[in-house]
């Protein structure tokens, strides 16, 4: 017999249907593996995530629990600082309209174990004036309409400083006569302290 001759048989249709039914259900089982892979990515993902976001939030308590202690740390080591004033209101007595400007400087002295912070100084009436002077350092003048705006002056604890308040008994004229009072306000940082009033006592006469 010719080897030309020797050809495979073609497949019966039982075979077709058997490869076709197998086919099928690798192909089946195939689907079911990716999509239990996909599954799987998905659910590590959102594990990563979670842990992620757990993980900021954590982080952020902390660092704000830490902020928080180290800024309540530095308070306390920079103390509290506590004004005290000498002679917090002064008579100055009966002055003449013609004698000229009065004066007097009143002590603004820290006995705390903190820096104190003078912030804002202003007059209780335009013919009145201040000026601070800690060590060298002397301030601009203010009066009832001053606006201190970045200005600021520190007493160290231990120091003094000396507030000079002018008063112009002639500003308000012949009707300025009589027994009046003139404050002077410090706007501070001590706690206990935040806004200060000094009087100044006159008894103005022509």
């Amino acid at each position: 017999m010719n080897n030309n001759q020797l050809t495979s048989s073609p497949p019966v249709p039982g075979e077709l249907r058997r490869a076709s039914k197998r086919e099928k259900y690798l192909l089946k089982k195939q689907r079911k593996e990716q999509e239990r892979l996909r599954k799987t990515r998905r659910k590590k993902i959102k594990k990563i995530v979670g842990i992620s976001i757990v993980s900021l939030v954590v982080i952020l308590i902390t660092g704000g629990i830490i902020w928080g202690i180290s800024s309540y740390l530095s308070r306390s080591n920079q103390g509290v600082p506590e004004m005290t004033i000498i002679s917090q209101e002064h008579d100055a007595g009966t002055v003449s309209m013609a004698a000229g400007l009065v004066e007097h400087t009143y002590e603004i002295k820290n006995i705390g174990v903190g820096d104190l912070k003078i912030n804002r100084i202003w007059t209780s009436c335009m013919c009145t004036t201040a000026r601070l002077r800690v060590r060298d350092k002397e301030s601009g003048e203010f009066g009832m309409h001053s606006k201190s705006g970045f200005w600021s002056q520190k007493i160290a604890p231990g120091e003094t400083g000396y507030l000079k308040v002018t008063f112009d008994p002639a500003f308000h004229g012949p009707g300025g006569t009589g027994s009046v009072v003139r404050a002077v306000y410090l706007s501070t940082d001590d706690p206990k302290n935040k806004t200060a009033e000094i009087k100044l006592l006159v008894n103005v006469i022509k």
